[in-house]
């Protein structure tokens, strides 16, 4: 896992954030388990993927 960059960290973000955007508001980490994401990739990308998700969003 690259935490600072790279393809990975970003497709992962971008992953995250459109599960985040499924699954709806208050969207939890046991969610994003299921969706199946690590318990560390939720805590390392988990706040990125958060705001991504909010601002994908608001422009839909």
């Amino acid at each position: 896992m690259q935490p600072n960059g790279g393809m990975n960290t970003r497709n992962t973000i971008t992953r995250m954030a459109k599960a985040m955007i499924e699954v709806g508001e208050g969207c939890t980490a046991d969610d994003l388990r299921l969706k199946g994401f690590r318990t560390d990739q939720i805590t390392l990308f988990g706040p990125k993927a958060t705001e991504l998700a909010t601002v994908m969003a608001k422009a839909a």
